[in-house]
């Protein structure tokens, strides 16, 4: 409220300086904490007509607040306008609280709503500017127009476009709901193939092999047909062309032979091969030494890149989602891989690392903590012991716990690799890794049943790992930042690279 020294201040200035000074007040919403009702009736001070005038000006016709602006063709506040729609909209009635249909209006008092959309009605609101209320279909979200498909030449394939047309055109006939994204890939697919069974039925059987990849499908769609099988509506003969745990497994056996071959002293007719068992024996794991480990890091994502390479439609991807889908790989294989060793040959007295060497778990033992030339026994402790700690706790246990058996790990380390990546790539590599972890549902749901398991007690313990995974890999990139930041000991700088931007 103004003090009395404002007040005859104010009237020394003009009328129309003091007009422009309290519109200037109105417009910025200080009317309300300056000029109370009460204060205006009372001070005889104040130009009483200008002060109306503004406020006539400015405020809105219903409850006299400040305006926001013109809402269905009247000068109103936010809080009428809505106030209005949602009465318009939903076709609401109301009666007067007292029956006489002349309540006070004011926005600092509790309104009849009867009164006060008469008051909207009268004020000039016109209750055909309000929009109906949406359907459920028109809430639906579009994952995809023709138009937008037309203006990005990039994934505007005349194919895709004509697809589309024709299903949206099916959809309007029976008035259903228009093709979802699922829909569109499933149509395509299903041209895919008729065009390629065209393609085989036509070729002559004389033809030269050269110029069969001619005729063949454009990589991308070579991979979406390879993962068809994930879809509800796919035939029967592509739940065959891509069996995703058998292909995992396959190469995590190629790993733990390479691993063999790497690290582990034994003869030749017993490094090689491939099979499901922990790489190295209780007698063959050593103390760690971080000189080692440090330069075992490249081995390391060396093995993971050829895992990643292993993906059918992997060569299909851009440079900048290859790196990407790579980060996430190395972040999490990284804490997977010996946390699976050491369900095989450590636990519960070592943690056992994914080069042969552990340090010990046991709060009796220094195995592996020792000082070094590079790295002291006390910083080993102040990192690395929490760490350990926490992969323990949240990822060992719960795998003993649960029994995890070689196909459930290698059905995990993809569930964390494929979904974490999903919002770092391209919308067509989405739809490949979306492809991907269907077919690796698929094909674990298969082994569950092989197997008589539970499977909605297994499928379900899989699944509720990932979030301890994906906490244990937030710890495990803070303490590497740390490591890096304080230059606490050097590490392999392509790994520092690949976890930068982990996360």
């Amino acid at each position: 409220m103004f003090m009395p020294e404002t007040c005859r201040l104010l009237c020394a200035f003009t009328t129309t300086a003091v007009q422009q000074v309290l519109k200037l007040l109105l417009e910025i919403g200080y009317h309300r904490c300056f000029f109370p009702q009460a204060a205006i009736n009372q001070t005889s001070l104040f130009y009483i007509p200008q002060i109306a005038d503004a406020i006539d000006e400015y405020g809105c016709h219903i409850c006299k607040a400040q305006a926001t602006g013109y809402h269905f063709g009247a000068q109103s506040c936010s809080a009428c306008a809505a106030f209005f729609r949602r009465t318009v909209a939903l076709r609401k009635q109301f009666k007067c609280t007292t029956g006489n249909n002349n309540c006070s209006l004011h926005y600092s008092t509790q309104t009849c709503r009867a009164c006060r959309y008469k008051a909207c009605l009268a004020a000039g609101m016109k209750p055909a500017s309000v929009q109906p209320k949406k359907s459920e279909l028109q809430k639906r979200r579009a994952f995809c127009t023709v138009s937008g498909l037309k203006r990005n030449r990039k994934f505007a394939i005349r194919r895709l476009v004509r697809v589309f047309e024709k299903g949206q055109n099916k959809a309007d006939k029976k008035c259903e709901p228009p093709v979802s994204s699922t829909g569109l890939l499933e149509l395509l697919l299903r041209e895919q193939r008729q065009q390629l069974t065209e393609i085989e039925i036509k070729k002559p059987k004389t033809q030269e092999p050269s110029n069969r990849q001619t005729c063949s499908a454009p990589p991308m769609f070579t991979n979406l047909l390879g993962f068809a099988g994930s879809s509800r509506t796919a035939s029967k003969e592509s739940h065959l062309e891509f069996d995703a745990l058998n292909h995992l497994i396959n190469e995590e056996m190629k790993i733990g032979e390479r691993r063999r071959i790497m690290f582990c002293e034994r003869p030749v007719g017993i490094l090689l091969g491939l099979n499901r068992t922990c790489p190295f024996t209780w007698e063959e794991i050593r103390p760690l030494r971080f000189r080692h480990f440090r330069k075992s890091l490249r081995t390391h994502i060396l093995l993971i890149y050829e895992w990643l390479r292993s993906w059918p439609g992997y060569d299909g991807f851009s440079n900048i989602d290859r790196i990407a889908i790579l980060r996430n790989c190395v972040l999490y294989h990284t804490i997977l891989d010996p946390c699976y060793i050491t369900v095989q040959i450590g636990y519960p007295d070592r943690f056992v690392m994914h080069n042969g060497q552990y340090v010990s778990s046991s709060k009796t033992s220094e195995e592996g903590w020792e000082d070094e030339q590079e790295i002291s026994g006390e910083t080993k402790k102040r990192i690395y012991k929490p760490l350990m700690g926490m992969m323990l706790d949240e990822l060992v246990v719960p795998m003993v716990t649960t029994r995890v058996s070689f196909e459930e790990f290698v059905g995990l380390k993809a569930f964390i690799s494929l979904q974490s990546s999903l919002a770092e790539v391209s919308n067509e590599t989405k739809v490949v890794l979306h492809g991907m972890l269907n077919a690796l549902c698929r094909t674990l749901h298969q082994y569950y049943v092989d197997i008589s398991a539970k499977i909605a007690e297994r499928f379900g313990n899989l699944i509720l790992l990932l979030s301890n995974i994906i906490a244990v890999g937030q710890q495990f990139v803070e303490k590497h930042h740390e490591i890096a930041f304080f230059d606490l000991w050097q590490l392999d700088g392509l790994l520092l690279q690949l976890l930068k931007n982990a996360q």
